[in-house]
Order: C-alpha cells, then sequence, then structure tokens
C-alpha cells in the first residue's frame, strides 16, 4: 500500500460508523492523510468502542517537542508476515476508517481508488499507547495492515493490498477478548470489498485527476 488516504464525510462515513457503533462526526477529515498525520482510529478497549485520534506510524520516538514518528521506523504499514510476533496484532486492533487510498506502481503514475458504490472503507490496523513524557498525555499511534497484491490491482501497485475487512468481522476484529489470531488467517488474503473506482491522478497529495476514471471489478 502506498502512503495516502482520505476521509471525506459523506452519507458512506456516516454509515460506517453506525455499523461501528460509533459517531462518524468524531472523525478526523482529511483529503491528504500521509505519514505523521493525525488520523483516526476505532478501537474495543474495555469492551467499549472509541474514536480516537492516532499518529499515522506505529513507532514514535520521544523529542524534546513531544512523540514524533520514529525516524529509523517506517512504520505507517505492518507487513501481514510480521504480524505473528506483533503484541499488538493479539491485544491492540483497530479499524482505520478512510473513503479513498492512493497507490501507485514504484512511486509512478498514481491513482485514486474509492468505493464505487460510495460505502467507506474499514482498514485493518494496529495500534500503540505512548505516554509523552515532555507533555504527560497519552498518545496513540496506529499502522495499515498491508497483504499481498490483488490481481485486480496488478498494473496499479503489484505490491501489496491494505487489509480491507468486510463488515463481519468488525466485531471479532476490535473485541480486546480475542487473542487468538488464528480466528483472523481468513482475513489476510487480499480482497476488495466492492468495486473501485480508478482515478488516474498528478500525485498523491494533490489528487488532480489526469485521466478518465475506469471500474475495477471485485
Amino acid at each position: 500500500m502506498c502512503t495516502n488516504f482520505a476521509l471525506i464525510k459523506t452519507d458512506g462515513t456516516a454509515e460506517l460508523g453506525h455499523n461501528l457503533l460509533v459517531d462518524a462526526g468524531n472523525f478526523i477529515y482529511s483529503s491528504d492523510f500521509r505519514p505523521g498525520s493525525r488520523v483516526s482510529i476505532i478501537t474495543g478497549d474495555e469492551g467499549q468502542r472509541q474514536v480516537l485520534p492516532a499518529i499515522w506510524g506505529l513507532y514514535l520516538r520521544q523529542t524534546e517537542a513531544g512523540l514524533k514518528p520514529h525516524r529509523d521506523y517506517f512504520s505507517v504499514n505492518t507487513n501481514y508476515q510480521k504480524l505473528a510476533k506483533k503484541t499488538e496484532y493479539r491485544r491492540s486492533r483497530c479499524i482505520i476508517p478512510a473513503t479513498s487510498f492512493v497507490e501507485s506502481q514504484n512511486g509512478k503514475c498514481p491513482h485514486l481508488l474509492e468505493p464505487k458504490n460510495g460505502s467507506a472503507i474499514a482498514f485493518g490496523g494496529l495500534f500503540k499507547e505512548w505516554t509523552d513524557r515532555a507533555t504527560g498525555e497519552i498518545v496513540y499511534s496506529a499502522s495499515i495492515i498491508t497483504l499481498p497484491g490483488h490481481p485486480a490491482l496488478e498494473s496499479i501497485h503489484r505490491k501489496s493490498t491494505p487489509l480491507w475487512l468486510p463488515g463481519e468481522a468488525y466485531d471479532r476484529w476490535l473485541s480486546p477478548d480475542v487473542t487468538d489470531t488464528t480466528l483472523f488467517e481468513e482475513l489476510l488474503t487480499p480482497a476488495l470489498q466492492t468495486d473501485l473506482i480508478a482515478t488516474p491522478v498528478n500525485k498523491a497529495s494533490a489528487k488532480q485527476p489526469i485521466a478518465v476514471p475506469f471500474t475495477i471489478a471485485v
């Protein structure tokens, strides 16, 4: 997965919030989430759903100005092959909402990908809780889990696919009581939950269309 996504206030985000039993009005919205951005995560801590702000990048470092993304670890994504070694996979899973994301092939020819039916995306992720020694505040960080490439996206980004959770997996994924990760094995197969509209864009941040959009069928 590339390193940019968006979350726009739409009927789809409202529906996702409803399905997750949280208020979508509490989401952080932006058309340009990039590494280090503050994003929204949904957690199931203590059996209750929460919408929390998190730094996009799982590993942080302490600085005089506060906690910042760790410069020695590029951790906006967590590869599925490393999940078995992650304590967070057993105990600190989250959902990261999005309405679109950008993929490119070796950093070239970026495409904006968004559900054709207007729904929002529930990315499966991991989160960590930190205490900022400079301020004393609790800070959260998060990463999006990536899977092998999906055949339908071969011409756009063959390397990997973000974990896009189906609705029936939300409860299990967010439950802190579920620590047996074998229950998630079927989720680690690349899957698109609906058809996508793919729009060639000038660059990930600006997302200005440069060619005609086309449909990617599931």
